[in-house]
């Protein structure tokens, strides 16, 4: 007979075997990175730390260069449609709804391919290169998809893991180069050791404003009072979590891709003053930039906890709010709670994320601090869920077998 195996060491192997595939998935990602775009130079220098946040990298022309902004603008599209309880959404399975999310990947995927390619300088511009190029591009996108997939089901960090990587390493080149261009060597240090600080007190209270949460008391009929008495319902003081500041770049970019195209196309300079409008060097691109944060982090906290969802169930199971009525009593109770947190991290998210886009707006050459917090706070967020997914697979260790 083999070695019975405890599950504590169950729980530690499953740990490093989700590390080991996690570590695959982000070789493929650095290997991906440095394989240049066909008919393309590989060296662009055109930064767009907007798109660093959805894996992507225009400063060189690569493999990975798209990253999933379409994947994620069609997961937020067709989840915000399906929270909207629409006649004809409720009505769709999940099975129909992910393959109109696949769809819709798709043809985002080939508008900002094209208008990406717009971006590079290629060797050669005949329809054959520009066609295989854009093909390559779309490939890349659709293998990151995969990756960011398969790390969800086999290692650790789920889908955000390829994007956490981007922008550390982002964030990385940024310190290297000063974080400011054309400053002293002794300017550079005192602004990498400022930096350095905001960011390790941004990433500590980010955490903890993660991980806090209102604990709502729920008697529940069918557990014995003195268990029932430790019943609750948490609601995080971020029910979106770090969800709005990294999905708001996807959102902002999103409608200047989409219009950028119909410019190319049409030539009609309408679509250009549109597209101009999204811009963060712009006053109006910093009011768009802050009015998608404050709609996406309603939207998350909304879909992180369906209070009509939440209220139905609780009636069905028997289990109520002490002081509040099962049903819309209960519904009304939960709606307040979510607009009451929703609104402190809209105002977080404004403050840390937001108006630091408006920069630009002094200075160009500040272009490179914009979305240093908005990387400090995705980092941080998902990396305490990071810890909290180790958390679980360890708590396997505390328990014994029957036998």
């Amino acid at each position: 007979m083999g070695k019975k195996v405890s599950l504590k060491d169950l729980g530690i192997s499953t740990i490093l075997a989700k590390a080991w595939w996690s570590m695959l998935y982000l070789g493929i990602f650095v290997f991906g990175k440095h394989i240049p775009l066909p008919f393309a130079k590989l060296q662009t220098g055109q930064v767009n730390p907007l798109l660093v946040a959805t894996g992507g990298d225009s400063s060189q022309a690569s493999l990975f260069s798209l990253g999933i902004s379409p994947w994620m603008s069609a997961m937020i599209i067709i989840g915000m449609l399906a929270q909207l309880r629409l006649p004809m959404m409720s009505k769709m399975t999940e099975k129909k709804l992910d393959i109109g999310q696949k769809v819709l990947t798709f043809f985002l995927t080939v508008i900002q391919a094209i208008v990406m390619l717009r971006e590079f300088r290629l060797t050669d511009n005949g329809f054959g290169s520009r066609l295989a190029a854009g093909l390559f591009l779309m490939t890349g996108s659709f293998l990151l998809i995969w990756l960011s997939v398969e790390n969800d089901k086999n290692g650790l960090g789920g889908i955000s893991l390829i994007l956490m990587a981007n922008m550390f390493f982002t964030l990385m080149k940024s310190f290297a180069n000063g974080l400011i261009p054309g400053l002293s060597a002794q300017s550079a240090n005192i602004v990498r050791a400022l930096a350095l600080f905001v960011i390790l007190l941004l990433g500590a209270v980010t955490v903890i404003l993660t991980n806090a949460e209102r604990r709502v008391p729920v008697t529940k009929l069918l557990i014995s009072a003195e268990f029932g008495s430790e019943s609750y319902l948490p609601i995080r003081i971020l029910p979106a979590g770090s969800m709005p500041a990294m999905f708001a770049t996807t959102m902002f970019v999103l409608p200047k891709y989409i219009l950028q195209f119909f410019y190319n196309l049409s030539n009609w300079k309408f679509f250009k003053v549109l597209a101009n409008a999204f811009d963060l060097s712009q006053v109006s691109g910093l009011i768009l930039y802050c009015l998608i944060l404050v709609g996406l982090t309603y939207g998350f906290s909304y879909i992180s906890i369906d209070p009509v969802q939440q209220a139905d169930d609780m009636q069905k199971s028997g289990d109520y709010i002490p002081g509040c009525r099962p049903g819309k009593e209960t519904e009304r109770y939960l709606r307040h709670l979510i607009n009451v947190f929703s609104f402190v991290s809209s105002v977080y998210f404004v403050l840390f994320t937001g108006l630091p886009m408006g920069l630009t707006l002094l200075d160009a050459k500040l272009s490179s601090l914009v979305m240093l917090p908005n990387y400090v706070i995705i980092l941080a967020g998902f990396g305490a869920a990071i810890a909290e997914q180790i958390e679980v697979l360890q708590i396997r260790g505390q328990y014994r077998g029957l036998l």
